[in-house]
């Protein structure tokens, strides 16, 4: 993983304490479509930004979320704190994923409807496609995988 944006050691596995972070940074992002702050997340919980980047580091260890390397939020699959080629709109708000596979995931992570603009890597040809009450809608394609799911958090930017 050390070629990983903002991978590091975090020297502990996560505690109640770290969930309950990673709770409240999948929150931000279903509600909102962008990644909590450090000093966000600090003032939620009533703790420090300091105990903040410890927990966050902590569930990059667990590959729960991706850190940038200033240690911000970089991804809580299927959502990206960047923008990737990949936007998401959903009833309620708009956000980015992470690859083809992850836009589909945000509608299915929210239990809602979402469409997806993207283009596609082969091609460069736009696409749009997504979900519309709880069925798959758009323009046909395929997503292909490259890295198997196994070796995903070697380089989980790749991936």
């Amino acid at each position: 993983m050390s070629d990983t944006p903002g991978a590091h050691a975090s020297g502990h596995a996560p505690d109640d304490f770290d969930w309950h972070v990673r709770a409240l940074v999948y929150d931000t992002f279903a509600r909102a479509g962008r990644a909590p702050a450090i000093a966000e997340l600090a003032a939620a919980v009533g703790s420090t930004e300091h105990r903040i980047a410890s927990s966050l580091n902590a569930l990059q260890g667990a590959h729960q979320i991706a850190l940038l390397p200033n240690g911000d939020v970089w991804m809580a699959n299927p959502f990206s704190a960047v923008p990737t080629g990949y936007a998401v709109e959903t009833p309620e708000m708009a956000c980015w994923a992470n690859c083809a596979w992850d836009a589909l995931g945000v509608p299915a992570l929210l239990e809602t409807d979402g469409w997806i603009r993207a283009r596609c890597a082969e091609s460069g040809a736009s696409l749009e496609f997504g979900v519309r009450g709880g069925a798959l809608e758009g323009d046909d394609g395929v997503i292909h995988l490259v890295t198997p799911i196994r070796d995903a958090w070697i380089d989980i930017g790749f991936t």
